[in-house]
């Protein structure tokens, strides 16, 4: 079934999620609105929309789902601002990176009667604004949903969009959400920000890779990351405490000496070198590596904790693509 959809909100996620869906064929049309102008031109300009309007309730009248792009801030305003606009029916999502207050907010339902369902889309860019929308956003990308008292056919109808767009669905509580988040993706943003600025004078001259690494999130909107802290301050505060006292623990072994110490320095850094690789690989997946390998140096490695690793260095084979098939049986990748 295609729907008509309206996006109020046309920055990275917005125009993401409206391009994406119009160029899989999903809806059949896209009403967008967003409060600066330069936005809604790049938006029908760059035919992210169908159509703009002036007004987010005229944007959301005959809407069969709305998607609430804007910053956590706003969501729960905008969503009573728009209620009583919705036809009968309609559901309403976000885009959001907490869950806990807006679910709260709206646990009451909208104005009108229509259906709330909260979002949060585990995809983005420190770039921003409709210029960067890009339709392969969530592909292959999590997708947390809360239901709160929402029925199962919103539910459905939200999840059928995000399963659309290529994305896997996790149904979660909002309270779960926000922890788990505060560590993390709101803690590595925090910390991003604050490195990102300690450099100074001849020390910005010796800015590398390794540091540009490690803060590219700090390119993001800092006003709207403001926000997420704000909103999902007692999670983050939290999160926050346990990374200081890991923080205190290095200095520590620093301040002693016994960092140099080869024995101790798994006390220093933990799991998180090996943690960093992700989650193990399930017995039985089957997946394709699409890479220019060297093939003679190709050396496929079995991890103690991940399974198949695959590596190589890369050489130019001109336009040459290899593709492996690797299927891990028994702990054991096979090609």
């Amino acid at each position: 079934m295609t729907l008509s959809i309206a996006v109020l909100g046309l920055g990275l996620m917005g125009g993401s999620v409206a391009l994406a869906a119009r160029r899989r064929g999903l809806v059949s049309t896209v009403a967008g609105w967003d409060p600066s102008a330069s936005a809604c031109a790049k938006a029908l300009a760059t035919g992210v929309v169908d159509r703009l309007e002036l007004d987010p309730g005229d944007a959301v009248s005959g809407a069969d789902l709305v998607i609430l792009g804007c910053p956590v801030s706003e969501v729960v305003p905008l969503a009573r601002q728009i209620g009583p606009d919705c036809r009968p029916g309609c559901v309403v999502t976000d885009l959001g990176s907490t869950k806990g207050s807006i679910m709260q907010e709206l646990a009451a339902g909208l104005p009108g009667g229509a259906c709330f369902v909260g979002s949060h889309p585990l995809a983005g860019s420190e770039k921003s604004g409709c210029a960067h929308a890009d339709a392969a956003l969530f592909e292959n990308r999590t997708v947390v949903v809360c239901r709160g008292d929402a029925t199962s056919e919103a539910v459905e109808r939200v999840t059928m969009l995000w399963q659309g767009l290529g994305a896997r669905v996790v149904s979660m509580e909002p309270e779960e959400h926000d922890r788990a988040l505060a560590v993390t993706s709101h803690l590595p943003h925090l910390l991003a920000y604050l490195l990102a600025g300690q450099p100074k004078g001849v020390e910005r001259s010796l800015v590398a890779s390794g540091f540009r690494d490690c803060t590219r999130v700090a390119a993001s909107d800092p006003a709207l990351w403001a926000g997420i802290f704000r909103d999902n301050r007692e999670a983050l505060l939290v999160a926050v405490d346990l990374y200081l006292s890991k923080l205190v623990a290095a200095r520590t072994l620093l301040a002693n000496g016994a960092v140099l110490k080869k024995r101790t320095l798994p006390d220093l850094t933990g799991s998180g070198a090996i943690d960093r690789t992700g989650p193990p690989i399930p017995l039985g997946s089957v997946f394709r590596l699409s890479a220019i390998f060297d093939l003679l140096s190709f050396n496929p490695q079995i991890h103690p904790r991940h399974g198949f690793i695959p590596h190589g260095r890369q050489i130019n084979m001109g336009n040459t693509r290899v593709d492996v098939v690797v299927e891990i049986v028994g702990g054991i990748g096979t090609m």
